[in-house]
């Protein structure tokens, strides 16, 4: 695997354990969406590089390294959506604002638009050690790093103000704050690789280039597990409520069977298609119409009932 997959890795994971819990519990906030839209971008486009993508979408486009301009575009997407993401859990931006939001767009056209003035004719996976000795490239390089440097460097002095201002951010995001350190580093370490790779100082391309690599994979762990550590534990908990409610619906649901052929009435409960989505609502419903049926039928409502209905009004 090349170098990005390998950085992709921590990404692909927090990103599927985020998709296999949706498809289970099919209801999860804002902030847990956003940041599976930012795995996603930032996956696919460490990801999107590979010899056989490459020449498939070389292919398809009649334009050899499409797939390096893609993944560098996603890069830029993908990262400016988790330093919003990250900021606005810091109380200090909104996820979306006009004027970053025009930052984000003019860097993407200045990528294109130098992708255009690389002589790059042949596709390859390793675009930059190929054609990273012309002046375009390096200039390409150099955008992508500089912007992707400034917003992480920008979200992570948002946290450190959070921080000694007690907004209550989880300490996992220390953990972002050093990765957005050695993505700095890492983005200093690209652009001084872009140059002396145009000047042709090849000693000093092969040192920098041993350096490139621990520090890219240390830096994308530490701020893929720092930022999503601020909302996978509220994820997490909606699972575990999720996984309660199926277990309350496996012992309550007989219990309104029963007490209906006790009282004589029936309600909606067992009529209603329920969707996998509505399993609160659904919860609400059920504790409702045993407590109903409990009255009608002159017996004491079941316990487990009485704790649930207690436990959702609590939560309204």
């Amino acid at each position: 695997m090349t170098l990005h997959v390998w950085g992709s890795i921590p990404v692909w994971v927090i990103l599927t354990v985020l998709v296999v819990r949706l498809l289970l519990v099919r209801t999860q906030s804002a902030s847990v969406t956003w940041l599976m839209a930012c795995c996603g971008f930032v996956a696919v486009g460490l990801t999107i590089n590979q010899p056989d993508v490459t020449t498939f979408l070389a292919g398809v486009t009649h334009v050899p390294n499409i797939a390096d301009l893609v993944g560098r575009c996603l890069m830029v997407c993908g990262m400016f959506a988790l330093a919003q993401s990250v900021e606005a859990a810091a109380r200090s931006a909104k996820l979306l604002r006009a004027s970053r939001i025009i930052a984000c767009v003019v860097v993407l056209l200045t990528l294109v638009v130098l992708f255009t003035l690389v002589d790059a004719p042949t596709p390859t996976a390793q675009f930059m050690t190929v054609y990273g000795d012309q002046l375009p490239t390096a200039l390409y390089s150099a955008v992508e790093m500089t912007y992707i440097a400034v917003v992480i460097a920008r979200s992570a002095t948002a946290v450190l103000r959070g921080f000694r201002s007690g907004d209550g951010l989880g300490r996992m995001y220390w953990l972002f704050v050093v990765g957005a350190v050695g993505l700095v580093l890492l983005a200093v370490i690209a652009i001084a690789l872009d140059a002396v790779h145009v000047a042709g100082v090849d000693g000093a391309v092969r040192a920098l280039s041993t350096v490139y690599a621990p520090v890219f994979l240390l830096s994308m762990v530490l701020l893929a597990v720092g930022a999503a550590g601020g909302v996978l534990p509220d994820a997490a908990r909606e699972f575990r409520d999720w996984r309660d409610t199926r277990h309350r619906f496996r012992s309550l649901e007989p219990e309104l069977r029963r007490l209906e052929a006790a009282s004589g009435n029936t309600g909606l409960y067992f009529t209603i298609a329920w969707q996998r989505r509505q399993w609160r609502s659904r919860l609400h419903r059920l504790a409702v119409e045993i407590e109903d049926r409990a009255r009608e039928a002159g017996q004491d409502v079941p316990a487990a009932a009485t704790l649930t209905t207690a436990r959702l009004r609590e939560l309204s």
